[in-house]
């Protein structure tokens, strides 16, 4: 597979009006100017008539003038392509003289909307057609790039930071009042449209085309339609997945820029940790740091026996000569979190990543890998594999299971209790899968949702709801369009723009996804056993003792919860929470707060997810009375 030849850490802006009046240039200028990242080696901008749109690049492998043009097509791009090479050889165009955006272009030109099935990369994509007046958007397959859209009366705004839309001062930006019920009533609802009224997201694998009569949306990247192949042995399978696991790594990481790595004790992260170590290794570099979320073995949370994975990653690092950075999240980083301004940068909520951010702008990264989007497909943990054992009628290989996992022929109980959960339940049908779905309800009412928010969601499409399946590679197909890995990468990438750096996910690649949803279960799954494949294919490269056992990181978790907790309780007490909100119940929340948190693990962790959330959206409410926008918006009904 071809190396990188992207043009990373981009942003891009546009401004289009569809009846024919002139886009004000020095008000274009300002918001793209407004979107501008931390690391910006280039800005170019073009406003001519009805057409705004702009290009930040960041120089990482080198800068490229955006946007491209050619014939009434105009194209501007957030790309960094892993196949430019095949690309340019199917384009018959050569490939070191051609940016991103030229062959993407190019690639439009050739094949229309069906050139997305040819690109390989992380993108957001922007094409105006000036004889059409259409404009085309594209996402790549799993949201690796965020790209935001709205219409406002006759035009139509595109960024892929929604900061660059709310720059526009000539227009309004209200919250919208629907979209936080949803997030108060049901935090797990991932769906296209962002806090800000009319504003939604491009969805990961879909394309766009917005004409003054309509907006035509079509999914080009669908795991459901990957055919299975019957033709390919354990041994080539394995093979393979080893080649396109490394192309992939190799395939982003920068020439010019210091490189990190997410680092944990588990499989995907430890992957990609040596590997991409490896091939910096064999250019004459290394990565900077590995930077994990667990704290550092001290007095406060010493060893903890040949479970703790800080004794993977310190061993790791040492024999890899890379530096170990290791977590410093406290309860006061709970109050950073909730200080973000969510309705720009999403919801994801994994407040531990905010110390590595700062870790990384002071080693002055370029790029992050991470295994995120990794337990979906490339390690599955094979939910679902049980329950297709035993519609094939393979009861002899379940019952294997059942005694390795359920602590054998002794514990019957918990043998029984293994099949029927993992073995029985999956094949449920609907009504009776209900009464028994697996799945903890962390926010069972919601977080603390005022009466006028419960009226609003009542009003709400239901969320689609993820359940248990009898065939693994069916959940995991699930998951990969439930939204939740877009959002995180929406966030994190909002997030570290400002400290100069962007995320890449090589676990996520899409010719490596589609390749491991190709295969046999008995391939992907073997013995039955979670990260089966994985675990085979990459044998000699793993440590031993490797297992995701952050014991540590729990403690350390945990400690920071109660931390938080007594923190926000001495806030009661001082009247943080006696100003009404007209979106949460803040008398509960108060009296939530101003009590000991429960004591059960499950119900601490649910009670404390659900202040968290409540928490986001009151200072939402705070920045919103603040700057004092016009009302949001009321769902009808």
């Amino acid at each position: 597979m071809a190396r990188s030849g992207g043009r990373e850490m981009t942003a891009i802006l546009g401004r289009v009006a569809l009846d024919g009046r002139p886009v004000d240039e020095q008000r274009f200028r300002h918001a793209f100017d407004a979107l501008r990242p931390a690391r910006a080696a280039r800005s170019d901008v073009s406003v001519s008539g009805t057409v705004g749109v702009g290009h930040h690049d960041s120089g990482l492998d080198g800068a490229a003038p955006q946007p491209v043009t050619e014939g009434p097509l105009t194209l501007v791009a957030d790309a960094r392509l892993y196949n430019r090479e095949d690309l340019a050889r199917a384009l018959d165009c050569p490939a070191d003289v051609t940016s991103d955006a030229g062959l993407i272009l190019r690639a439009y030109i050739r094949w229309g909307a069906d050139c997305l099935q040819r690109i390989n990369g992380d993108f957001g994509i922007a094409i105006h057609d000036a004889e059409t007046r259409d404009i085309f958007l594209a996402r790549d397959h799993i949201g690796a790039r965020p790209l935001f859209w709205t219409r406002r009366g006759n035009e139509v705004l595109f960024a892929t930071l929604l900061h660059g839309l709310t720059a526009f001062d000539d227009l309004r930006w209200p919250l919208s009042e629907a979209r936080i019920a949803r997030y108060l009533c049901n935090p797990h609802d991932h769906r296209l449209e962002s806090f800000l009224d009319g504003v939604e997201a491009v969805g990961p694998g879909q394309w766009l085309r917005i004409s003054a009569g309509q907006v035509t949306r079509q999914r080009w990247w669908d795991p459901d339609t990957i055919a299975r192949r019957t033709d390919i042995t354990p041994a080539a399978a394995q093979e393979e997945m080893r080649a396109l696991t490394g192309a992939a790594i190799r395939a982003r990481l920068p020439r010019n820029a210091p490189v990190g790595a997410h680092f944990s004790g588990g499989i995907d992260s430890t992957l990609v940790t040596i590997m991409a170590s490896q091939a910096l290794q064999a250019r004459g570099a290394n990565l900077t740091g590995a930077y994990a979320w667990c704290p550092p073995v001290d007095e406060h949370y010493p060893d903890m026996g040949v479970g703790d994975e800080r004794r993977v990653i310190a061993a790791q690092c040492a024999d890899l000569g890379v530096p170990a950075r290791f977590g410093a999240a406290s309860g006061a980083t709970f109050e950073a979190l909730v200080a973000q301004p969510m309705e720009l940068q999403g919801t994801a909520d994994l407040m531990d990543e905010l110390p590595v951010i700062a870790q990384a702008q002071g080693d002055g990264l370029g790029v992050m890998l991470s295994g995120w989007g990794g337990d979906e497909v490339f390690s599955s943990h094979g939910i679902g594999h049980a329950a297709w054992l035993l519609r094939h009628g393979r009861m002899a290989e379940v019952l294997r299971l059942a005694r390795r996992y359920g602590g054998g022929l002794r514990r019957p109980h918990r043998m029984a209790g293994l099949v029927w959960r993992a073995g029985i339940v999956p094949l449920l049908p609907g009504p009776v899968y209900r009464h028994f779905q697996p799945f903890d309800d962390l926010y069972g009412d919601g977080a603390f949702p005022s009466a006028q928010m419960k009226a609003l969601d009542r009003h709400a499409a239901p969320s689609p709801g993820i359940r248990l399946r009898p065939d693994a590679d069916a959940y995991t197909r699930q998951l990969l369009q439930m939204g939740h890995i877009a959002e995180r990468m929406e966030t994190w990438a909002a997030w570290s723009a400002p400290a100069g750096f962007e995320y890449r996910y090589p676990l996520v690649d899409r010719p490596l996804l589609e390749f491991l949803l190709s295969l046999p279960p008995d391939i992907r799954f073997g013995d039955g056993s979670g990260r089966y494949l994985a675990r085979q294919a990459f044998r000699p490269l793993l440590p031993r003792g490797l297992k995701k056992n952050d014991l540590a990181n729990e403690k350390l978790r945990l400690d920071n919860r109660l931390g938080w907790w007594r923190m926000l309780a001495a806030d009661a007490r001082a009247g943080r929470f006696d100003a009404s909100c007209p979106w949460l119940d803040m008398d509960a929340l108060k009296r939530t707060v101003s009590q000991q948190p429960p004591k059960d693990k499950f119900a601490q962790i649910s009670a404390f997810a659900r202040v968290l959330v409540a928490l986001r959206v009151h200072a939402m409410q705070t920045r919103a009375a603040r700057d004092h926008p016009p009302p949001a918006k009321r769902a009808a009904g």
